[in-house]
């Protein structure tokens, strides 16, 4: 994946919406859950923006892989950012390099 700021918002927005379809299972239960896990999400997301704005790649990256574990449970969800490729559209796993 680029260190880039829309590969950290690619990759919190899944975050976001899995939480919310998550939230929404579990309703009217799960609101703590929801917010805390939210928080991280949306703190890893603003850190690592900043560490791309700053050009510190090693903490950018450091920051996209916390957003890449969070991420982990939903990953065989169609959507996961680890299956698609740069333009959005998924990517081909027999294809050498077409994974980002």
């Amino acid at each position: 994946m680029l260190l880039d700021q829309q590969t950290g918002v690619r990759v919190y927005q899944f975050i976001v919406d899995r939480l919310e379809e998550r939230r929404r299972e579990q309703y009217p239960n799960g609101r703590e859950e929801y917010e805390a896990d939210w928080t991280a999400a949306h703190n890893l997301e603003k850190d690592f923006a900043t560490a791309v704005h700053a050009a510190d790649l090693v903490t950018a990256e450091q920051l996209l892989q916390e957003l890449n574990r969070m991420a982990a449970p939903w990953r065989d969800h169609p959507h996961h950012p680890a299956g698609h490729a740069l333009d959005g559209h998924q990517a081909d796993a027999t294809v050498p390099d077409s994974r980002s």
